[in-house]
């Protein structure tokens, strides 16, 4: 397996890699948008990371955003990280939304390689 670590350009990063927009999360209704992001800062409606949270479980796109909301308010840009495995994004969706609301230019990212440990197998 190959791994590597880069620091690179958020929006290179989103073309790259077919981020252009907010995720669409499996279970939610519709794709969040800057406004539904707006306005769960405006209420103070934040949710922080849960990792007891099952991640299959369905949530409403306004849930997303209020996690995405957490993150733009109290996340430290410097330290947040995007991982890729085998070229498609599988850690960092409310990341990689969070710092596209917030306008962060640079992100690091974790390349992740995993053909070659398949093909092992």
């Amino acid at each position: 397996m190959g791994i590597r670590l880069e620091e690179r350009d958020l929006l290179d990063v989103a073309v790259e890699h077919g981020l252009e927009d907010y995720p669409f999360w499996a279970g939610a209704e519709r794709r969040i948008t800057d406004a539904d992001i707006a306005d769960a800062l405006a209420r103070g409606w934040l949710i922080a990371p849960d990792d007891t949270r099952d991640p299959n479980t369905p949530m409403s796109a306004e849930e997303h955003a209020a996690r995405v909301a957490w993150l733009v308010r109290h996340g430290d840009f410097r330290r947040m990280s995007l991982v890729f495995r085998n070229g498609r994004l599988c850690d960092g969706n409310h990341r990689f939304a969070a710092c596209l609301y917030a306008g962060i230019e640079r992100i690091r990212c974790v390349f992740m390689e995993t053909d070659a440990l398949a093909a092992a197998a």
